[in-house]
């Protein structure tokens, strides 16, 4: 154990209230995906004030934050994402989001912050240091776009890590305990998109008509039960529409319908399945009623794996190096998709999940106008980054 107990918990404490501020001032200061700008400009300061080596501009606000203490020694990455959503911020709070209609309410506010603050620990403790250290922060993973991009854009080609980690917040647990779970952590998911064109006309007059509303709601319809009748009910699967638009006036029957939504499943046979049924479902029952249809299917996020062997490094070194932290083993993955598993297709990771759960009003489940964490359980997640940086060989 290169750090001990004390001299971590003695760090992580002086830079808290600095990563509170942060994470405060990003809370107010969402921006979407894609468009990070401000974010990324305040991490690369962050980052640069440190002594860090700092590029910017990958796979669009991408940034990539560098500590070398020895071109011969292996690298080791530690991951953040940092974009908001297009949520209204529903909190009455000094930090509630300042922009309309956009918030950082899955928590990426949190994320970036704890990441500049182990960042921070590591530096200060950078002679303990066996590995090289990656600092890398993600744009647009609720997209699922962010890490693609950047590996597309040669992220490890400029540097090779032997191992990689990322955290993400999670309101279930108690505040600052970790999550830990081997095997499948995240579920693989696609984003969809269906336009049904049919012929539109007067509300009075529907027998002239092609109804794409009627027609689109016994779709979606027949949609719901591809889960529950046609993929096997032991490979958890989850087809959710989230979107629908049409229509001018109430007395207007329209000519077009578009709706969207998400496939999640753990299994590839049943992926295939959802995939090809909503194929043939969407075409058919559009075709039956007279109107046509265009299915646009998006592959967004593979199976998120978690590395046996390092979650139970992971395990060992915060008992090790935080024994006041609550290690809770996690029994089953998440149905949600989470494109850090872009990252691992080629590199041994694992993504641990930090509990934020305090009082009520921080038990709101993620993607909630109102989603806020107990700011205290920010100490867990740094103190666990810095450790696996810090007490590795």
């Amino acid at each position: 154990m290169n750090v001990e107990h004390q001299q971590l918990a003695a760090e992580v404490s002086q830079v808290m209230a600095e990563v509170t501020r942060i994470r405060r001032f990003l809370h107010e200061h969402p921006e979407l995906s894609g468009n990070e700008e401000k974010t990324a400009a305040l991490i690369a300061e962050k980052c640069r004030n440190m002594g860090l080596s700092v590029e910017e501009h990958i796979g669009g606000f991408g940034l990539l934050a560098t500590l070398m203490i020895d071109p011969e020694r292996p690298w080791l990455a530690l991951r953040a994402d940092m974009d908001g959503l297009p949520i209204q911020d529903g909190k009455q709070l000094p930090y509630a989001s300042r922009i309309k209609g956009i918030s950082h309410t899955c928590g990426h506010d949190v994320h970036t912050a704890v990441l500049l603050g182990a960042a921070q620990v590591i530096c200060n403790l950078k002679a303990d240091l066996n590995y090289n250290i990656a600092f890398i922060f993600q744009p647009a993973e609720e997209t699922c776009e962010g890490a693609a991009a950047m590996l597309r854009e040669h992220l490890f080609e400029r540097f090779t890590p032997e191992q990689i980690y990322a955290m993400h917040v999670f309101p279930y647990l108690p505040a600052g305990s970790i999550g830990l779970r081997e095997g499948a952590m995240c579920a693989a998911a696609d984003m969809f998109e269906v336009e049904i064109i049919g012929r539109g006309g007067h509300a009075a007059r529907p027998h002239e008509c092609i109804d794409v509303i009627l027609i689109a709601s016994h779709v979606i319809q027949s949609l719901h039960h591809i889960v529950s009748r046609r993929v096997n009910p032991l490979h958890p699967a989850v087809l959710t529409i989230g979107q629908i638009n049409s229509g001018y006036a109430g007395n207007v029957i329209p000519d077009k319908v578009h709706f969207s939504g998400t496939i999640r499943s753990l299994h590839p046979e049943a992926h295939e399945e959802i995939r090809a049924m909503m194929d043939r479902i969407i075409r058919q029952t559009s075709e039956a009623w007279g109107a046509t249809a265009q299915f646009k299917l998006k592959q967004a996020t593979p199976v998120l794996i978690n590395d046996s062997r390092l979650i139970a490094q992971a395990r060992e070194i915060i008992r090790k190096s935080s024994p006041d932290i609550e290690i809770i083993e996690l029994p089953d993955p998440s149905m949600g998709g989470e494109d850090f598993a872009e990252f691992l297709r080629d590199i041994p990771g694992c993504l641990f999940r930090l509990g934020t759960g305090g009082g009520p009003e921080t038990r709101y489940p993620l993607h909630h106008p109102n989603f806020d964490i107990d700011e205290s359980s920010m100490a867990s997640g740094i103190a666990t980054f810095a450790a696996l940086a810090l007490n590795q060989g």
